[in-house]
């Protein structure tokens, strides 16, 4: 009984042992290092004082262009929030330089090609691309927005306003019966059509040089593009 009793003391008193030595490491451990404090999205003289109060030194490794933070606040960090550190060590940090902002180039006059590879240059992009007639040949920009020499965000939407050309006019085919082959080409060229081609017949109902039918027939659409046959008699 005695025996077991002397086991029971010399159990706790190892255990006794054990537990204060993992509390002294854990004290002298917690007095030599701090947790990173988190600094993102803070101003650098924000970050700067978390860091010392965490007993840890404070150093910009660099700055780049951010879409999301304020110029001068922190992007990233390291060692991330959160960890241990050892007390002395140092809290590296990333700042913004807030928005990177280029100049829009001039497209206005330049063919769609050309332009889209000049807003790529200039790191801008085409969102958006309207087409109207006009006067201008096909696939001439027009109008721009931005405007030309605007200052504005790096990858900025763009617009553009572009010729689809002349407008195609429709009209409504004459009736060319019976009119002299030469009045009736002359006819065609007040609308801006040239005549395809002039088929001489002998048609007995018709006077000599004279319009006895004509491709499209009378009354039929007929664009500036199209072109007109014409059927004449002949002596």
């Amino acid at each position: 009984m005695r025996v077991l009793r002397w086991v029971l003391y010399a159990c706790l008193f190892g255990l006794g042992v054990a537990a204060g030595g993992y509390l002294l490491i854990r004290i002298s451990f917690s007095g030599t290092h701090a947790v990173v404090p988190p600094v993102v999205g803070l101003t650098s003289a924000q970050a700067q004082f978390e860091a010392r109060r965490a007993h840890l030194l404070f150093a910009v490794q660099d700055e780049r262009y951010d879409l999301t933070t304020p110029k001068g606040n922190v992007v990233t960090q390291n060692p991330p929030a959160g960890m241990e550190a050892r007390r002395g060590n140092t809290l590296a940090v990333v700042l913004s330089k807030g928005i990177e902002r280029v100049d829009m180039p001039d497209v206005l006059g330049r063919r769609m090609d050309e332009a889209q590879i000049g807003l790529r240059q200039a790191r801008v992009r085409l969102v958006s691309t309207a087409f109207i007639h006009g006067p201008q040949p096909a696939q001439t920009v027009l109008a721009q927005d931005p405007p030309p020499d605007a200052v504005v965000p790096r990858d900025s939407d763009v617009s553009l306003l572009v010729s689809a050309g002349p407008p195609s006019y429709v009209f409504v085919t004459p009736d060319l019966s019976g009119m002299p082959a030469q009045r009736a080409q002359l006819e065609l060229q007040g609308y801006g059509i040239q005549a395809a081609s002039v088929r001489t017949v002998k048609d007995p109902s018709a006077p000599p040089g004279t319009v006895a039918g004509q491709t499209p027939a009378p009354g039929m659409p007929l664009g500036r593009q199209d072109m007109v046959q014409l059927t004449v008699s002949g002596p």
